[in-house]
């Protein structure tokens, strides 16, 4: 969907360069001039000057720059045309789309994920599935609930599925456009109760899908799309957006009866990531409309770890992010269990909540291993700015009975007896880097080395490792090709080998090109660097 020239120019004379800068990162601003830190490379002296008058920015240690949608499209890591959008919403200003096959490509996707969604529901309400019906109720949701919540149910026979598509006139590549076909061509969604995944319009954009039988994934999620992405895309209910701008804050949980419970219990401003895999795209998503996020993912070991990651993607957000976790009781493993065992009382569950950095210290407190303890403690330390890394200090020492200035002193000997030129992964990293080659190696020999466009830029990325594949294919050792013969490996291992290979070569060749950059001052490599570390992004997404 294209946005007029006119429109984008005076959006750009309404807007203000430094509304978006002074809330990502510290800065003045004297009049309409200003300088602030630079939230894309790390420094302790403002050397990034910006103006309102012009709109423009420039940081002279890095060099990046350019116009207000451009700082936007960086910050909050998406493409020009969401940039406008953003600003846009920031001002309440209606901009004016021009007509385009993109956009009347988008129209008709969205036209058919939403009759087909009013299909899976149209099903549900006529009871097509009984089974269906009575997993619902035994999950407390009534007919009512089924209604609200827009609850589908895809019929089994994927023959009538596929003929109500065909009245619609949905040829098969329009179904792969979709994300509704697997692999192997056939529907995605057989004898599963459907959740409609839709975009902060209420439009559906994807379904997720919860097997009735025991056979298969237990839940499933559309595939990629030209509507739906996963790492930007959250499952939530029609009044979220309304309910997030009166409430002030968005509780994040895993599942659709996850999100479905907290609305039940009085809560609509709640989404799910489908999962635990939480991205960056989707806390850029929801820091447009708050700065409190809550976490109240499963009440297990995987559930805790995924709050504990939430710490990294914080530490990515340039906006001021409050996040904190929600306690369930040890009883429950989630929400749904809570509501489902007839659980009102939802307010000492918000009462008790923690801050994200508190949950994570008391998660890797050992008190039979005070060493361990400031390891893990050290790490969580990485993610946090220098205040927050003082107030964690302050809450680690009243935790475990030991004086600040003692645990100062220990994580400064820690650091200081760290080596400059440690390497960037541990033992332990480095022999996955090994099987993850190994597991490349194999898929190579299997197809007799016969690969695509993405392989070939990922073996001219490191040399020694291009060097190992071509004396393979030359097959100057026998029987160092013959070891790789009987490796086994699924598709899912080779993409997670494909993406872990790419980020760990491409650091090691940003690292290399930034030392030749700084002995050359050829500040063409920018450029090199720029695409490594979108490249970076995109499969660190993929995982």
């Amino acid at each position: 969907m294209g946005i007029s020239k006119q429109s984008i120019e005076e959006l750009k004379n309404k807007s203000k360069i430094s509304d978006f800068i002074l809330s990502s990162t510290t800065g003045k601003l004297r009049g309409n001039k200003g300088m602030a830190l630079c939230p894309f490379h790390g420094e302790k002296t403002a050397s990034m000057s910006f103006t309102d008058e012009e709109n423009l920015f420039h940081c002279f240690g890095c060099r990046e720059g350019g116009d207000i949608f451009k700082y936007i499209q960086l910050i909050n890591n998406v493409e020009f045309q969401e940039s406008v959008e953003i600003a846009a919403d920031k001002y309440s200003f209606n901009l004016t789309y021009t007509d385009s096959k993109f956009e009347s490509d988008q129209k008709n996707l969205i036209s058919y994920m939403n009759k087909l969604n009013d299909y899976f529901v149209k099903n549900m309400n006529e009871g097509k599935s009984q089974d269906s019906i009575n997993y619902l109720k035994s999950r407390n949701l009534e007919g009512v609930d089924i209604k609200e919540f827009k609850i589908g149910f895809a019929e089994k026979n994927e023959s009538d599925t596929l003929k109500f598509m065909n009245t619609l006139g949905i040829s098969k590549n329009e179904l792969r456009n979709l994300g509704l076909l697997s692999d192997k061509g056939n529907l995605l969604f057989k004898n599963r109760i459907i959740f409609p995944i839709t975009n902060l319009r209420n439009d559906t954009i994807g379904f997720g899908g919860r097997a009735i039988e025991d056979f298969g994934p237990k839940y499933i999620n559309s595939a990629e799309s030209g509507v739906y992405k996963k790492n930007r895309a959250l499952y939530f209910t029609d009044n979220f957006l309304s309910v997030v701008k009166k409430k002030k804050f968005v509780i994040l949980v895993e599942g659709y009866f996850d999100v479905i419970a907290f609305n039940k219990l009085g809560y609509a401003n709640v989404a799910s990531p489908s999962g635990t895999s939480l991205t960056v795209q989707q806390i850029n998503l929801l820091s447009r409309y708050t700065k409190d996020i809550y976490i109240c993912f499963d009440n297990d070991t995987a559930g805790d770890m995924a709050t504990k990651r939430i710490l990294e993607i914080k530490n990515n957000q340039p906006s001021d992010l409050n996040f904190f976790k929600l306690n369930l009781p040890n009883n429950y493993k989630d929400i749904s269990e809570f509501f489902e065992d007839g659980e009102k009382n939802i307010k000492n569950i918000f009462d008790q909540k923690e801050e994200l950095v508190e949950f994570c210290i008391n998660l890797i407190i050992d008190t039979n291993d005070t060493k361990k303890t400031f390891q893990e403690f050290k790490n969580i330390t990485k993610f946090l700015s220098p205040l927050e890394k003082d107030l964690a200090i302050s809450y680690l020492s009243k935790k475990i009975g030991i004086t600040k200035e003692v645990i100062l002193n220990e994580l400064n000997y820690q650091f200081n007896n760290e080596s400059d030129d440690a390497p960037q992964f541990k033992k332990s990293d480095i022999n996955h880097i090994n099987t993850f080659q190994e597991i490349l190696i194999a898929d190579l020999i299997k197809s007799k080395f016969e690969y695509d466009d993405e392989i070939e830029y990922l073996l001219n990325i490191d040399e020694n490792f291009k060097k190992l594949i071509l004396d393979i294919k030359s097959n100057k050792n026998p029987e160092e090709s013959e070891k790789y013969q009987n490796i086994s490996y699924t598709d899912e291992q080779l993409r997670e080998a494909i993406s872990r290979l790419y980020i760990y070569f491409a650091d090691n060749k940003i690292d290399i090109l930034i030392k030749v950059m700084d002995e050359s001052n050829d500040i063409s490599i920018l450029e090199d660097l720029e695409h490594l570390k979108k490249k970076i992004e995109f499969y660190q997404n993929t995982l």
